[in-house]
């Protein structure tokens, strides 16, 4: 009985199924998608300028139709004059890790399409491949920056850029002092992995002034961050060394003076003692410290050349162990590496005697397969007796408190006109030496280096400062006696065209950036990347 039961059912049903009238609209059509692109994945932009960004579709978007709207966002809020087909904002707020996402809507079948794109906004004096110049102007200081502000990697050259004539009055009252000398960049540590824009101190006769690397304004005048709130007598503050605990600096006489800091993460905190320091229970006169991309807040340690006594030394931070023992002591460097023989031929870092130090800095040569950084000091010589000039280069293994000397190279530069001014090595792992002498940039090549140097450039005044600090390896700034600014493409510079050597400015110098004799130029290092 069930079955049949179940067997009428489904008779009904399809009795019924076939008896229904389907009035159903079945005339389908195709809605294309909307596909939005835009010409990059990542933008940049500098504080106080303008983006624009002008999408692409995969459909022809008739611009007077209704049919679509759009909205655009930055970081998930709208603004009224973002209902455009193109974004256009004159930028007022600084972010790191942003978005930038357009919505079009189509109103015909009420389907949004979206994209988006990552967005950074840089403060103005924050860009990457930017530098800082120190200039007198008949007498006085003036600090310049310039501004990166677009550079296309592809054509390595800048597509925008913007100098800033005298940084310092834009951003305080009265002038920055009298008698520049240097610049030097310094960080303070960490805190919950924020980043740190690191101070700039300007190094002058008139008294050195740390400003803000953010803004330029004056944060102290050093000569509050010594005891008492004085200089020690007679002395005029020279560039030294910024670590995490320890700091020293210099005077005119190459008289070094330091401060332990209980507070890593403040910039300033505690005093310079106004007793120079000691080795070996001698006053170290005639000091100089060695400065570079790679700063000792890193590597744990700086390296000091003891004019005096003509020898290397290296102060440290602090033992790896506690961050107060050893903190700020000093130790001899041996004569030479533990790679070296004792056939080699070098100045021995013991017994540098006969030899005038024109200039030294720091670089990176890259880490050994356990990962153990390696770091190198340039020394750049001048043999008394014959003015023959040389370059040494000491590699350094390891970033705590001890490092070990692990070989010393010297190459005679042969070819220069005269003994050179100034000196500068890329930052990581060089394959070349520069040098500045008369109105020329030489360049030494370190693969080949009893070869002559070759001329790279030359200049319608005296090349008084250079730096090849940047990124990559890729750019030198220049600067001369006239107050002109360049900027060089220096990778694999032997291979590099004429046509190509000059990034900025292109064609005639603008009569207008002529800041006064350049006395130093440091690459803007920003947050410190290689921290």
């Amino acid at each position: 009985m069930k079955k049949i039961y179940i067997t009428f059912l489904l008779f009904v049903v399809a009795v019924m199924s076939g008896c229904y009238e389907d009035k159903g609209n079945y005339d389908y059509k195709n809605i294309n998608e909307l596909e939005i692109t835009f010409e990059k994945p990542t933008y940049s932009v500098t504080f106080g300028e303008s983006l624009s960004i002008t999408p692409d579709f995969n459909l022809e978007l008739p611009e007077e139709s209704d049919r679509y709207t759009y909205n655009w966002y930055v970081n998930g809020n709208m603004r009224p004059e973002w209902n455009q087909r193109d974004f256009n904002w004159a930028v007022d707020t600084i972010f790191k890790d942003g978005k930038v996402v357009l919505e079009v809507t189509d109103t015909k079948y009420g389907i949004t399409y979206m994209n988006r794109a990552s967005l950074d906004v840089v403060g103005i004096f924050e860009n990457n491949y930017s530098w800082m110049i120190l200039s007198d102007v008949e007498g006085e200081s003036r600090l310049s920056y310039f501004s990166n502000l677009e550079y296309d990697s592809d054509a390595e050259e800048f597509k925008k850029v913007k100098f800033y004539d005298d940084v310092y009055v834009m951003a305080n009252d009265g002038k920055l002092g009298t008698g520049p000398i240097a610049l030097q960049e310094h960080f303070r540590a960490q805190v919950d992995y924020e980043t740190i824009i690191g101070n700039v101190c300007v190094f002058q006769e008139s008294g050195a002034v740390d400003l803000s690397g953010e803004s330029f304004e004056k944060q102290i005048d050093m000569v509050e961050s010594f005891d008492g709130g004085v200089y020690p007598a007679g002395a005029i503050i020279y560039p030294g060394t910024f670590m995490d605990r320890v700091d020293v600096l210099a005077d005119q006489k190459g008289q070094l003076y330091s401060r332990f800091r209980a507070v890593a993460t403040v910039y300033n905190s505690e005093y310079f003692l106004q007793t120079p320091l000691s080795f070996e229970g001698e006053t170290l006169e005639q000091c100089r410290v060695a400065r570079g991309f790679y700063r000792a807040n890193r590597t744990g340690y700086a390296v000091v050349y003891d004019g005096k006594n003509k020898r290397m030394l290296y102060t440290v931070n602090s033992d790896y162990w506690d961050d107060i023992a050893g903190a700020g002591r000093f130790v001899a460097l041996p004569a030479r590496g533990i790679e070296n023989t004792e056939e080699d031929v070098i100045v021995p870092l013991d017994n540098m005697e006969g030899y005038e130090l024109i200039k030294m800095g720091m670089f990176g040569y890259g880490a050994l397969e356990d990962w153990t950084n390696q770091y190198g000091i340039y020394l750049l010589l001048r043999e008394e007796s014959t003015d023959k000039v040389f370059l040494e280069l000491i590699r350094l293994k390891g970033s705590s408190a001890r490092p070990v000397l692990q070989e010393v190279l010297l190459h005679e530069i042969k070819g220069l006109p005269e003994v050179p001014s100034t000196v500068t090595v890329p930052l990581d792992k060089p394959e070349y030496a520069f040098f500045g002498a008369g109105n020329n940039v030489y360049f030494l090549d370190l693969k080949n280096p009893k070869n002559s140097v070759v001329l790279y450039k030359s200049f319608g005044a005296k090349v008084t400062a250079i730096n090849a600090e940047s990124m990559y390896n890729k750019h030198m700034a220049v600067g001369l006696e006239n107050g002109e600014f360049y900027i060089l493409f220096i990778r694999e510079a032997k291979n590099v065209a004429e046509e190509k050597k000059v990034l900025y400015p292109k064609g005639a110098y603008p009569a207008d950036q002529r800041v006064g004799r350049i006395v130093d130029i440091q690459y803007k290092q920003l947050d410190h990347w290689n921290y």
